[in-house]
């Protein structure tokens, strides 16, 4: 399933969509919340830097679900822009860090794997979320 995504769409528009298209992803509730949450903060770093840059922008966006995790495929055009070598946030206090970077720490922390590749003038970032175990309603889990 690939979704056509523009700057105007809204996040709960694009959260719709992936379920519409892609109901398996519900399953891992625990993981999908970590999903919305990626695609939150890739979905704004695409309005923000990337969109006003471009005429017509839109990015693409592919969901795949199995029983051992969610896979999440973002594609655009545009500049190479490598988010796997992001350097880490320093820890320090909110009103004293630069501004940038924190969506792309947030996605990494979220992210189990994150691999990049740029072809052709096309980003591509594949992020995947793997199933560890039971939910909470598993009677193995209590």
């Amino acid at each position: 399933m690939k979704i056509t995504i523009r700057p105007q769409d809204t996040t709960a528009s694009i959260l719709q969509r992936v379920q519409e298209q892609c109901p398996m992803v519900g399953r891992h509730e625990e993981r999908f919340i970590d999903c919305c949450t990626i695609i939150d903060e890739f979905h704004a770093n695409m309005r923000e830097h990337v969109a006003p840059k471009c005429h017509d922008f839109e990015w693409h966006l592919s969901v795949t679900c199995s029983d051992r995790g969610i896979t999440l495929v973002f594609q655009y055009h545009g500049p190479c822009f490598d988010p796997t070598q992001s350097p880490d946030i320093e820890p320090q206090p909110i009103e004293l860090r630069r501004i940038g970077g924190l969506g792309l720490a947030i996605i990494s922390q979220l992210s189990d794997s994150m691999d990049y590749v740029y072809e052709n003038g096309l980003n591509t970032l594949t992020i995947d979320l793997q199933v560890t175990g039971g939910t909470k309603e598993d009677p193995t889990c209590h």
